[in-house]
């Protein structure tokens, strides 16, 4: 007996996605209650990640969280973009209200359809949306992988910035790799674009 195969509903390709997370001003603008000290050294990495996906002709995903509350309220300037990380028309915009990147639902339906996304992310903050992305992401079986010296975290249970930064960053090694900007861009400068474009990226 002889089985036919049909062709699977998903499309499979390891072309990696840059997601930048949460670069809003709401975390850079002194006396509001989520600014996080030392942010700079993140920020920069930020740029450079960005910047060297745009020169890669990478796919670009932005996530920015809104809520209606007094913080992230999209009525404020807050909410805003840091202007660095304004979103070009080619890139891909996502919003969303709880800290993970699936609860925008169009998002994770796209990662459903690729099948098996390869996912680099970096932003703010680490102990909040990147882990809860990064949890979601490995209960879906999704390669992704974190860049480290590309986020911050707040000060949890007394720890300052960059203490509760690193006690994070271990804590995300349990569920994927963990690494630098300098790494992330030699991965990202040898992935071939043409794997996205096929795909009708």
């Amino acid at each position: 007996m002889s089985l036919l195969q049909f062709p699977s509903r998903h499309q499979r390709t390891d072309a990696p996605m840059l997601i930048l997370l949460d670069l809003q001003k709401e975390y850079v603008s002194n006396g509001r209650a989520f600014s996080i000290d030392q942010v700079d050294g993140c920020i920069g990495n930020c740029q450079r990640l960005l910047e060297g996906g745009r020169a890669n002709g990478l796919p670009i995903a932005h996530f920015r969280q809104l809520m209606s509350g007094p913080y992230f309220n999209p009525s404020t300037s807050f909410s805003e973009w840091i202007e660095e990380f304004r979103p070009r028309p080619s890139e891909m915009v996502y919003e969303r209200r709880m800290p993970s990147c699936y609860d925008n639902e169009i998002f994770a339906a796209f990662m459903e359809s690729m099948g098996n996304p390869v996912l680099f992310l970096a932003g703010l903050t680490a102990e909040r949306a990147c882990l809860s992305t990064i949890v979601d992401a490995a209960h879906r079986q999704h390669s992704i992988t974190f860049i480290e010296d590309a986020s911050a975290s707040l000060e949890i249970g007394g720890r300052s910035s960059s203490e509760s930064h690193g006690f994070v960053s271990d804590l995300i090694r349990e569920y994927c790799d963990v690494i630098s900007t300098d790494e992330a861009l030699n991965r990202l400068t040898d992935a071939d674009p043409r794997r996205w474009r096929a795909m009708g990226g």
